[in-house]
């Protein structure tokens, strides 16, 4: 199930990467250790976007809720994508292994395929006011009322 069928409705946008094709396996480089994250490019935006957040989600990790692998905000509208090991557009948020950058892939032995969904939420506001130690719950609960669009792209990754 595509756990963003559940998100507030956004109308969506197109996103790809030059690393992976949507469906299609992660590169090496997304997984642990090289803990790269992988080239984005989006638009045409929505109209009035003004600035995106860009997050990875693993919906297959064998735990409740799965696990936010990277969460960025305040990317300018500007940008059109991030650059393979993006680290210095917006401002990264701890994902849910605390760490406040991009944490690759690694799904443990016998739990088969897992998705990386990487969503990016094109916003109405320039900056999301979130304190430095926001939760990604925080974050997306509060980009709800700005959120003018929604660009997804699935990876694969095994054990």
């Amino acid at each position: 199930m595509n756990p963003y069928a559940l998100a507030f409705p956004a109308p969506s946008f197109p996103i790809a990467s030059e690393d992976f094709d949507d469906g299609g396996p992660l590169p090496p480089s997304a997984y642990q250790p090289a803990n790269e994250s992988p080239a984005l490019s989006w638009g045409p935006l929505p109209e009035a976007t003004k600035s995106l957040v860009v997050t990875a989600f693993d919906a297959d990790a064998p735990i409740p809720g799965g696990l936010w692998h990277w969460a960025v905000k305040d990317i300018p509208a500007t940008a059109g994508g991030l650059p393979h090991g993006a680290a210095d557009l917006g401002v990264t948020l701890a994902n849910d292994l605390g760490v406040r950058a991009y944490t690759g892939a690694k799904p443990p032995p016998g739990t088969g395929t897992h998705r990386m969904f990487v969503c990016a939420t094109a916003l109405g506001v320039e900056t999301l006011d979130l304190p430095p130690d926001a939760s990604l719950a925080m974050l997306n609960i509060t980009m709800i009322p700005h959120t003018l669009g929604r660009a997804l792209i699935v990876g694969t990754s095994r054990p």
